[in-house]
């Protein structure tokens, strides 16, 4: 259809809209009805001869497109390509919307993933995610877990984890906006059939975050995050071992995120952790109070140090905020005494030219964070273990440095890796208990061959030793991993691309179990698993 009748279409349609919206305001006098359909359509002539103007325009953009088109020439970077061969090239698109044409405004080349992004940011809502999950079956029966968080997760995880975020966009003017964020994670058993939510089954979903994120409504700080609600400042991952070196439980709180100040950026925020701190009996009688806690945590990052280099410093310092009662159980030695607990530390991140990354943390703690350190799972920096408060924590100490990252050794190769040494003095451990001395050193590597952008095939080794010192007595726990393994994914990162489904055979060996007990079915202590497991993530 020619564009001069569409035009009189869209006035036809316009106008009777507006006779029949002045139809329905009966009160009005007839006079003031005409004055208002005379206003109305003033408003919308301007805004016809806008968009007129605008499509003139765009077909004069197009006409030179096709001209260009026409005489074989290409603008630059107008196609990417997506691999390293020439036949697999990415779609690129131009709407109408691509460019804003003001005179002799320049077109410029849009892509399918910024259209996404647009509509994205238009309509307000975002949904991402996170899933693992994979079948997998062992010599001696269903698949065990040994020591995840000391020898690495590759055919080690026997659970369909996953994390499902919503994010909508409820205010954006003037330079302020708004989002309503909800985060559910949990876990999806793989041994049974019925996948029913039961707290005392496998199968468990939880609410981990549900807040309020702002930007620009803080007139000090107008292009930092402002949030309030069930949420935390952001975690540090050791991927490859699936704890965190840096984390801070939350029921609730506030914070400020990304601040500018100065060369780097400021993070602090207020959160509330309540803990079960429990009966010093608990083994027989399973009695706890509730506790009342709160973090302060202040983090300085991306402080610029030399090419591609940054630095990050972080304190927090957790306190209970006890009742009297709280006070009078703990004081007559029935409840064991909740106590102030601090951590701190630093983190030296390098990106490299060639791609790849490294991770260097060194950090330090006391009391009950102090006691995460000395965990062979889950090794977690956090005031509570699973919200639970035990033992009489003592002021004893502990640090750890810890390596990540991953490096292209040679073009088709790549290594990841995590190195983590901890050592701890008069710590209460959750095994061997209070007045324990520890050290801790665990290896992990995942050297692998790229075949091409979308198959690996590589070996994850892992290691670990720890020896626990208490009341005169020593307890010694080591093992070791070796994963075999084959990736169908996309892209060549070990640790930054994803989906993945790889393919392996892992044999898992306890050599000594002296602080967990742990053994593998029919009290053996070893075990070798074959199986297949896909994980993706997406936003």
């Amino acid at each position: 259809m020619n564009k001069k009748y569409q035009l009189k279409w869209i006035v036809v349609l316009i106008t009777s809209a507006i006779i029949s919206n002045s139809a329905i305001a009966a009160k009005l006098t007839v006079e003031q009805r005409l004055e208002l359909l005379e206003r109305q359509l003033a408003e919308n002539q301007q805004e016809l001869k806008a968009t007129k103007q605008e499509l003139l325009q765009y077909k004069k953009y197009v006409d030179k497109e096709s001209q260009s088109s026409a005489s074989g020439i290409v603008a630059n970077n107008s196609i990417k390509s997506v691999d390293k061969t020439p036949t697999t090239l990415s779609t690129h698109v131009v709407p109408a919307s691509a460019t804003k044409v003001t005179g002799a405004t320049p077109a410029q080349d849009v892509t399918l993933a910024d259209i996404s992004k647009y509509v994205k940011n238009d309509i307000g809502f975002e949904y991402s995610g996170y899933f693992r999950s994979g079948w997998s079956t062992g010599t001696r029966g269903a698949p065990k877990s040994y020591a995840i968080g000391s020898l690495g997760r590759f055919g080690q995880e026997n659970s369909a984890w996953f994390d499902l975020q919503l994010s909508q966009k409820v205010y954006d003017s003037g330079g302020k906006v708004a989002k309503a964020v909800v985060m559910l994670d949990g876990n999806v058993g793989q041994q049974y059939n019925a996948g029913w939510f039961d707290s005392t089954s496998e199968n468990v979903l939880q609410f981990s975050d549900i807040y309020l994120t702002t930007k620009g409504f803080l007139p000090f700080a107008p292009d930092a995050d402002f949030w309030v609600g069930k949420h935390n400042l952001p975690v540090y991952e050791i991927q490859m071992l699936d704890w965190k070196s840096h984390r801070t439980n939350a029921g609730s709180g506030l914070g400020i995120e990304n601040w500018q100040l100065g060369p780097g950026k400021l993070n602090i925020a207020v959160t509330r952790e309540d803990v079960k701190a429990h009966a010093v009996d608990y083994t027989t009688s399973g009695y706890s109070q509730q506790v009342n806690a709160n973090s302060a945590e202040v983090r300085y990052k991306e402080i610029p140090l030399w090419e591609k280099a940054t630095l990050e410093v972080f304190g927090r310092y957790a306190m209970p905020n006890e009742t009297d009662d709280n006070h009078k159980n703990e004081n007559d030695g029935s409840y064991y005494s909740v106590k102030d607990a601090w951590h701190a530390g630093l983190i030296l991140r390098q990106n490299f030219n060639s791609g790849g990354f490294n991770e260097l943390t060194l950090q330090g703690a006391d009391n009950s964070i102090a006691s995460g350190f000395a965990l062979i799972s889950d090794s977690n920096p956090t005031y509570g273990y699973n919200d639970q408060y035990y033992g009489e924590h003592t002021n004893g100490k502990a640090f750890r440095v810890v390596s990540q990252g991953e490096n292209y050794l040679f073009p088709d190769v790549i290594m990841a890796h995590a190195l983590v040494y901890a050592h701890g003095n008069d710590i209460y451990d959750y095994n061997t208990g209070a007045h324990t001395d520890f050290n801790s050193v665990r290896a992990v590597v995942r050297p692998a061959y790229i075949w091409d952008s979308f198959n690996q095939t590589g070996v994850e080794l892992a290691w670990f030793d720890q020896k626990n010192k208490a009341g005169g007595d020593e307890f010694h726990e080591s093992g070791y991993k070796t994963t075999l393994y084959h990736a169908l994914k996309v892209d060549t990162s070990l640790l930054t691309s994803r989906p993945e489904i790889r393919f392996y055979g892992t044999y898992l060996k306890v050599k000594d179990n002296g602080i967990s007990q742990f053994e593998f079915a029919d009290a053996k202590s070893d075990q070798f698993t074959v199986g297949v497991q896909a994980e993706v993530w997406w936003k």
